[in-house]
């Protein structure tokens, strides 16, 4: 996709982060931009930010990993601008711990968020896509912990594999349909500066923090530390919206904030050719 001009972007956790920048990039290139989050005033700012580009911009604040949330942010999309382009699935949450201390409603919360959200998107706005039959890309969020494992944040590790699993099944799908019009990629940025670390202030009020022990425990707090000491050696977020756009103009699968992510996969693909042992 080399034409942005009157196309229609619709991006999720589009509220601050990654997903700001990625909309603010899109009303730059004078794309219709629709804009959702779980935070409405993060996203007013968001919509305010794209108002003063001068290009038009819905909003619509919902939790997306419901899935009739989901079908409403296209329908709206569709009322508004008659039409959807590019759909970037980027809401995502992390929390550290292993499996065996993370609580039972934290691993539905990051499932939720991380996976299935962005699965209903590509159910919905893919269909739509595919009707529409111009020219069209679909983006998940992933990230480089979907390319390697490690011994922390176990749930972030699992869910942002199967964003990247999820993606590549849906291109192979499509091309072995000779489906054409739809490009696929995946994002996986490595360490940015954005506010994923603070992932508690936006959990739904189902997901709501409770008194389990967890959330004293030497394991959460300590991994708390970890990640908000990750994201402070992050590129600024500023940066990521423009290599995101290039992955579409080149038509590039995989887009890497960080080339060297991709090496994050060598020590897993090697032990699995070789029979031994994760490392």
């Amino acid at each position: 996709m080399k034409d942005f001009k009157d196309k229609v972007l619709v991006v999720t956790g589009a509220g601050f982060g990654i997903g700001r920048a990625i909309a603010i990039e899109g009303a730059q290139r004078g794309m219709k931009v629709v804009i959702n989050d779980i935070c409405a005033e993060t996203l007013a700012e968001t919509k305010k930010m794209i108002e003063e580009i001068g290009v038009p911009v819905v909003e619509f604040a919902a939790d997306i990993s419901l899935a009739e949330n989901v079908k409403k942010l296209l329908d709206i999309t569709l009322e508004n601008f008659g039409k959807v382009n590019i759909c970037c699935a980027n809401a995502g949450v992390t929390l550290p711990g292993p499996i065996w201390e993370t609580p039972i409603k934290d691993i539905d919360w990051i499932v939720d968020c991380n996976f299935t959200s962005h699965t209903y998107a590509m159910h919905y706005f893919i269909k739509q896509m595919i009707e529409q039959g111009d020219e069209c890309a679909f983006m998940n969020t992933a990230s480089g912990a979907g390319l390697m494992v490690s011994a922390s944040s176990c749930m972030y590790h699992a869910t942002k594999n199967a964003d990247v699993v999820q993606t590549e099944a849906t291109y192979l799908a499509m091309k072995l349909r000779g489906i054409t019009n739809v490009q696929m990629h995946v994002l996986c940025p490595a360490f940015i500066k954005t506010e994923i670390h603070l992932s508690d202030k936006h959990r739904p009020e189902r997901y709501a923090m409770d008194d389990d022990p967890y959330y004293q425990s030497d394991e959460y707090i300590a991994g708390c530390i970890r990640a908000a000491a990750g994201v402070a050696t992050g590129i600024p977020v500023d940066s990521v919206g423009m290599t995101v756009f290039q992955g579409f103009e080149d038509n590039k699968f995989y887009i890497l904030t960080h080339p060297e992510a991709a090496y994050g996969m060598v020590p897993r693909t090697q032990a699995i050719l070789s029979g031994k042992h994760p490392t």
